[in-house]
């Protein structure tokens, strides 16, 4: 049975990749989260037959100590195949770069940046240890453009996909993986039901395609779902679609 590690796994995008890993099959799955009470509620929703395989642990994954004691946790439970890092709370700061507290800032980079480093310092050496494995984060496509005043959010985006890049190129062919998914475009969960518009690119298109990344064949460092084409996603290798290597 394949173990996964999901980081984020009770919020809108991380329920879905949750129930979407268990429909896989031979799955278990790891959740973490901030809060007991939307992994409960996480847990409630699911069929009865997938809620075996899923095990919940309370813990703030973007810290280096919270990250470092949710891996100890998941080692001791016999440790993962694959973790996935959806981190960070969306920020949207008003005004420009300039303009900005020194407390926003640092703010920002720590719950966006800073977070997705932590936990890949505490989860890659756990995945390195299996071969196979692979270190999975969940980006935004606010990498790619600058937002006039509201840029900070399109900086912390680069960094994690630098830092997901830069982490790829020093491990070279040793395990685990490493691998970003860029969701460029908004996302519609059942958060956002209300209000979103039907060309977001859906949460369980997210889903689908961090399960073909986990289980399919060995993906490039980055792929790219939605975009201006969002008949054409950009997939792996081998898989339907186009291929984007960034």
């Amino acid at each position: 049975m394949r173990r996964v590690l999901v980081a984020g796994g009770a919020g809108g995008v991380g329920e879905a990749i949750v129930r979407a890993l268990l429909d896989a099959g031979d799955v278990e799955v790891l959740a973490t989260s901030r809060s007991a009470a939307r992994l409960n509620a996480l847990a409630a929703s699911l069929e009865p037959g997938l809620r075996p395989r899923l095990s919940r642990i309370v813990g703030e994954a973007g810290s280096f100590e919270g990250a470092a004691r949710i891996v100890a946790e998941v080692e001791a439970r016999g440790g993962a195949d694959v973790a996935i890092a959806l981190l960070g709370r969306g920020f949207w700061s008003s005004g420009p770069l300039l303009s900005l507290d020194p407390r926003e800032w640092n703010a920002v980079l720590d719950e966006m940046l800073t977070a997705h480093f932590a936990f890949a310092r505490a989860a890659i050496p756990m995945l390195a240890a299996r071969r196979d494995s692979l270190y999975l984060s969940i980006g935004g496509g606010a990498a790619f453009t600058p937002v006039p005043d509201a840029a900070l959010m399109s900086i912390a985006a680069a960094g994690q996909l630098m830092l997901t890049r830069a982490l790829a190129a020093e491990r070279g062919e040793a395990s685990p993986r490493i691998c970003e998914l860029v969701i460029d475009g908004p996302v519609r969960t059942r958060d956002s039901a209300d209000f979103a518009e039907a060309s977001w690119i859906g949460a369980d298109e997210v889903a689908r395609s961090v399960v073909e990344i986990a289980f399919g064949a060995a993906p490039p460092t980055v792929v790219v779902i939605g975009g201006r084409d969002r008949a054409a996603r950009v997939r792996p290798p081998g898989y339907s679609g186009r291929e984007n290597a960034l």
